[in-house]
């Protein structure tokens, strides 16, 4: 069964990775930038741009509707698998990584399997060891497109801040710009899952890479508040004047957001720059040795205490009886 389930549910991971960067993108990204599209539109009167800027904000959000069903009929299949593997493993405990994969399914995507030695499942790799081996090689294919997704932030910020009467008048433009901050979104996350994933220490990971972290959860905050906010002003019976005070609030709200996770794009560009100088990976290489030697002293450490341990529990060796020993010699000497 593990061998069966592995790639389906490694790929329907992935899928739902993809689904929830779509719903970022739709109901968090297009609502803010639309809502400068459509403020622009009518201080200049154009009510042709207006018309435009609605119908497009008004099918980004039926797709962002279909998107949300998608992530509702995913959800089940984790929660059934993580089910049926423990009854079929004899009620044995879910690991830690499975357990959230249940709450959070992209992080099914490299859960470890007791049955398989706490190995992971790769495409093209199969069963592999969480090793420094494996950790070098994902750091290494991982490095040159995230370099590159990362800048791809440049042009989308020149092209929104610079070309907005261009975007304005052109669907496919500001289609290109949306699609591109959600492959921005979905390729750091996926970085990030794998990664920690693979990484001994994972809180350490965290802290080491913070910025990554604040990347992919700042539109996630910003999309569970416009799921609020849309829950809260379709089923509850407010005022109109409350149900606009509160979307206004809302678009304010998800509009730093976006803005917050763009400035610090900004940021990983620049820090990933800087990663890949020779100064810059001696510096990275010289903290890895001294985690390492930290390791082994450790290990020295402990491995000492344990010898005592060993040592203090050992019975001593009795002394023979010094009469025995006078006997034993009259014995043994001629009369």
């Amino acid at each position: 069964m593990v061998d069966d389930t592995a790639a389906p549910m490694f790929w329907l991971a992935l899928i739902f990775l993809a689904n929830t960067a779509a719903l970022i993108v739709l109901w968090v990204d297009v609502p803010r930038v639309q809502e400068v599209y459509l403020t622009a539109a009518e201080e200049t009167g154009d009510a042709t741009a207006r018309v435009q800027t609605a119908a497009f904000e008004s099918r980004a959000f039926r797709l962002g509707t279909w998107s949300l069903w998608l992530a509702a009929l995913l959800w089940p299949v984790f929660l059934i698998e993580a089910l049926v593997y423990s009854i079929a493993a004899g009620g044995m405990r879910l690991t830690r990584m499975r357990s959230l994969a249940c709450v959070l399914p992209p992080l099914r995507l490299i859960a470890s399997n007791p049955e398989m030695g706490d190995r992971i499942w790769l495409p093209t790799m199969g069963w592999t060891e969480r090793t420094d081996e494996l950790r070098a090689r994902l750091e290494k294919a991982f490095a040159l497109p995230m370099s590159v997704i990362a800048l791809m932030i440049l042009p989308v910020l020149l092209i929104e801040f610079g070309l907005q009467e261009k975007i304005v008048e052109s669907p496919w433009l500001r289609t290109g710009l949306h699609v591109s901050t959600g492959v921005i979104w979905f390729a750091f996350a996926l970085e990030f899952i794998v990664m920690c994933s693979v990484a001994k220490k994972k809180l350490q990971y965290c802290k080491q890479h913070w910025l990554d972290l604040a990347i992919i959860l700042l539109p996630l905050i910003s999309f569970l508040r416009t799921l609020r906010v849309l829950r809260a002003t379709r089923f509850a019976r407010l005022a109109r004047v409350q149900q606009l005070t509160k979307v206004g609030r809302m678009y304010r709200l998800r509009g730093l957001g976006i803005k917050l996770f763009r400035a610090l794009l900004l940021f990983e560009v620049v820090n990933r720059v800087l990663r890949i100088s020779p100064e810059r990976k001696l510096e990275r290489l010289q903290d890895r040795l001294t985690e390492k030697m930290e390791e082994v002293a450790a290990l020295r450490q402990e491995i000492a205490e344990l010898e005592e341990t060993i040592a203090a529990q050992r019975p001593l060796p009795q002394a023979e009886s010094p009469v025995s020993d006078a006997a034993e010699v009259e014995q043994a000497w001629p009369s």
